[in-house]
């Protein structure tokens, strides 16, 4: 139990998403904020920090645009990075965007090993389509 504790403090989850109208419908978000996003073409961080997610990052663009630089920013500092593994998970994207995310994550940390998986139902259901995460340990 203390050794996964510990692993658990060294574990980075975040995602973005491509639109808060999933969040404004389970009433996470308000309208205003998800119409100002929206107009704004804002595409927001959410990072697990201590057990509960926090607005990171705001990114604006096209998604791919901001896929490739919320991918930059996460794998920024490669020392501090656990390489033997990362997560690429997505809640129903287009396969070739997220081959492109795989590859810029090669581009970035010489992980031994990428994982493209799927989110569950819930994350889907509250994130809509087109949200996409990455997950790794730190060192």
């Amino acid at each position: 139990m203390a050794e996964l504790n510990e692993m658990k403090k060294k574990l980075n989850v975040s995602f973005i998403l491509d639109t808060l109208e999933y969040l404004r419908k389970g009433g996470r978000c308000s309208a205003v904020a998800a119409l100002g996003a929206n107009l704004l073409s804002l595409k927001p961080c959410i990072e697990v920090r201590d057990g509960s997610m926090k607005v990171g990052k705001k990114y604006r663009g096209s998604l791919d645009k901001c896929l490739e630089k919320y991918i930059k920013d996460r794998l920024a500092e490669v020392d501090t990075l656990d390489l033997r593994r990362i997560f690429i998970t997505h809640s129903g994207m287009d396969q070739a965007r997220v081959d492109r995310v795989q590859a810029w994550v090669q581009e970035c940390a010489p992980f031994a090993e990428v994982l493209q998986t799927t989110a569950g139902c819930t994350i889907s259901s509250h994130c809509g389509p087109n949200c996409l995460g990455v997950l790794f340990f730190n060192k």
